[in-house]
C-alpha cells in the first residue's frame, strides 16, 4: 500500500517536445489573430471608399474594434480559472472566424461597426489566454522564450499577411481578404482539436506535481487582487503595456495608410513596407525574450532581466519614434519610425510573464486577462486620436508626425514609471506574506 501511494505521488517530467508543439500551435493562433487585425488597416482605403468614409470616420471604426476588447479579456480572463483553456481559446478562433463573415458582402456602416466591435470582443482574451495555457506547459524560469516566441506569431502575422493579403486585396477585393482570414481560424480550430487532448502539467489543474515545481509553491496560496495589481510591479507593467499598445494599435490601424498618402507608397509598396515594419518588431520580440530568459537562468534578477530591460525597450522606442518624426530625410524618417514603433513590441511577452510571477498559479488566468484588458484600453483611444490630428492639421503630413510624436511622449512617460515600480522578487515575497492558504 505505502508503495502505491508513493508510485502515485512520484513526479513526472513533462514532455518538451509536447510543450514545443502547444508553443508551436499557440504561435500560428497568435499569427491568425494579427492577421485579423491587419486585414482592415491593409484594406483602409478601398474600404473606406466603398463606405465612404473620411479619416476621422475611419479612425472610429478603427477604434471600435477595441470598444469590448478589454472587457472580454477580463471576462474570459476570470472564466480561464474555472474553464479548461483548450477549449476558450477554440471558442474565440470561431467567434473570429463567423464575425469576419458579414464584411463579404455587407455595404451598411452600422454592419461594418458590429463586426469589428464583435471581432475585437474575441480577440481582446486571445494573448492573456494563451499565454496562461503556454504557461501551463513551462516552470517560470523556462518561460521567458517561448512567451516570446507566442508574442513573435503578432509580428509573423502580419509580416506574412501584409504581402499576401495586399495580393488578394489588389487582384481579387478587399472582401477576399477577409473571407481568407476567416477561413484561416477554422483551420486552426480544426488541428488545435485534433493536437492538444489536455492542459498542462504546470497549472492548478496538473495532478501528480511535474518534476520541476513551481517556485515558492505559488499554487499552494491566494491573495486579493486588489494587492496583486496595486503593486509597483503590476502598475509598472501596466504602465509598459499600454505604451506598448497605443503604438500597436496605430501602426495596425494607420501605418499602411500612412505609408501611400504621406510616403508616395503604391498599395503594393506600402504591403511589402509594412512587412518589413513587422519583421523588425520580430526581431525585437525574439531577441529580447532570448537575452532576458538568458539572464534570468543565470541567475540576474527578474527586475533586470525582465523588468529594466522592458522599461529600456518602451523609452528607447519613444526616443527613436520622436527623432523619426523630426527628421527631415524620408528613409531616415522611416527607419527611425520602424525601430522606434517596433521596439515598445518586445514588451508584451515580458509583461505577461512579470504578470505570471508574481501571481498564484490558481488566480494567473484572472491576472492575465486582466492585465492585457487593461494594456489594450490604448487600442480604444489611439486610432480615435491618430484619425482626429490627421483632420485638424493643416496637411495630412503634419496630422501623421502629430500623431506619432503622441505615441512618443506615452512611451517616454510609461518607461520612467515602469522603470521606477516593477520590483518583481519584492512583491512576490509580499504578496505571500499577506496571502491565504
Amino acid at each position: 500500500m505505502e508503495s502505491r501511494r508513493q508510485a502515485k505521488a512520484a513526479p513526472t517530467a513533462p514532455s518538451t517536445r509536447r510543450a514545443w508543439l502547444v508553443t508551436g500551435l499557440l504561435f500560428v493562433f497568435m499569427l491568425i489573430n494579427f492577421a485579423d487585425k491587419a486585414v482592415m488597416g491593409l484594406a483602409a482605403k478601398p474600404m473606406s471608399e466603398t463606405f465612404g468614409l473620411d479619416s476621422a470616420e475611419y479612425g472610429h471604426v478603427a477604434s471600435s474594434f477595441f470598444l469590448l476588447f478589454s472587457i472580454s479579456a477580463v471576462v474570459i480572463g476570470v472564466l480561464a480559472n474555472r474553464v479548461p483553456t483548450r477549449w476558450l481559446l477554440v471558442g474565440l478562433a470561431v467567434v473570429w472566424s463567423l464575425s469576419q463573415a458579414p464584411m463579404i458582402w455587407t455595404t451598411s456602416i452600422g454592419v461594418l461597426f458590429a463586426s469589428r466591435i464583435v471581432l475585437g470582443a474575441a480577440e481582446g482574451p486571445a494573448f492573456g489566454l494563451a499565454n496562461h495555457s503556454l504557461h501551463k506547459w513551462f516552470v517560470d524560469s523556462r518561460r521567458q522564450l517561448p512567451s516570446s516566441v507566442l508574442a513573435l506569431g503578432s509580428s509573423v502575422g502580419t509580416l506574412l499577411a501584409a504581402p499576401a493579403l495586399t495580393w488578394v486585396i489588389v487582384h481579387l477585393g478587399w472582401r477576399e481578404a477577409f473571407a481568407a482570414v476567416a477561413i484561416l481560424g477554422l483551420v486552426w480550430c480544426a488541428a488545435w482539436a485534433l493536437l492538444v487532448r489536455s492542459e498542462g502539467p504546470y497549472g492548478a489543474e496538473a495532478a501528480p506535481a511535474p518534476a520541476e515545481p513551481e517556485p515558492d509553491a505559488a499554487i499552494e496560496y491566494h491573495t486579493s487582487y486588489w494587492r496583486i495589481f496595486l503593486s509597483g510591479t503590476s502598475i509598472g507593467s501596466l504602465a509598459l503595456g499600454f505604451a506598448a499598445y497605443f503604438g500597436l494599435a496605430i501602426s495596425v490601424a494607420w501605418l499602411p495608410r500612412f505609408l501611400q498618402e504621406s510616403r508616395g507608397f503604391s498599395m503594393t509598396g506600402a504591403g511589402n513596407a509594412t512587412a518589413v515594419f513587422w519583421a523588425v518588431a520580430g526581431l525585437f520580440i525574439l531577441g529580447t525574450g532570448i537575452l532576458s530568459q538568458r539572464l534570468t537562468v543565470a541567475g540576474i534578477t527578474t527586475t533586470w532581466s525582465r523588468g529594466m530591460r522592458s522599461a529600456a525597450m518602451v523609452f528607447g522606442g519613444g526616443v527613436c519614434t520622436l527623432a523619426g518624426v523630426m527628421v527631415h530625410s524620408p528613409i531616415g524618417s522611416l527607419i527611425l519610425l520602424m525601430i522606434g514603433l517596433g521596439a515598445p513590441t518586445s514588451v508584451f511577452a515580458i509583461t505577461q510573464t512579470l504578470a505570471g510571477e508574481i501571481a498564484p498559479v490558481r488566480q494567473r488566468g484572472a491576472v492575465l486577462g486582466v492585465g492585457v484588458g487593461i494594456s489594450t484600453l490604448a487600442g480604444v483611444i489611439a486610432p480615435t486620436v491618430m484619425g482626429n490630428l490627421l483632420e485638424s492639421a493643416s496637411d495630412t503630413s503634419a496630422g501623421y508626425n502629430n500623431g506619432f510624436a503622441v505615441v512618443a511622449m506615452v512611451c517616454v512617460a510609461a518607461a520612467l514609471v515602469g522603470a521606477t515600480l516593477i520590483r518583481p522578487g519584492r512583491d512576490a515575497a509580499r504578496l505571500r506574506t499577506t496571502s491565504s492558504s
